[in-house]
């Protein structure tokens, strides 16, 4: 597991769970809250600074944050060769799946040809 940032308090988590939404919170709850939100903070982070680096820059700007975030969080449609790209990185047999899926999907969603008489 990725080394925690420390940057998400469970006090204030849970405060402002209080205060705002006026529930109650299982430690739990907020444990695995901070943990997958920290895994992002880190990647948003690491990503930010890979791209000041990237300008020659050793500061980061709002530009290296704003496409970190796009990057980690912003759902956006992949083009169709963005798409061919992230599915041929699978293994062959990975490749096989989902290739027998998409001819289901489409033998599924085939019109029907009308019988002949």
């Amino acid at each position: 597991m990725p080394t925690k940032t420390g940057i998400i308090k469970t006090t204030t988590v849970k405060a402002y769970i209080t205060k705002a939404k006026k529930m109650r919170t299982q430690a739990a709850a907020v444990k695995k809250f901070i943990d997958d939100f920290d895994v992002v903070i880190e990647a948003v982070i690491v990503e930010a600074v890979r791209l000041a680096k990237a300008a020659k820059r050793n500061t980061v700007m709002k530009v290296d944050v704003a496409a970190a975030v796009e990057k980690y969080l912003k759902k956006t449609d992949l083009t169709w060769d963005q798409t061919a790209a992230s599915v041929i990185k699978h293994n062959p047999t990975d490749l096989g799946k989902i290739s027998k899926n998409i001819l289901e999907w489409i033998s599924a969603h085939e019109n029907p040809k009308p019988k002949r008489k």
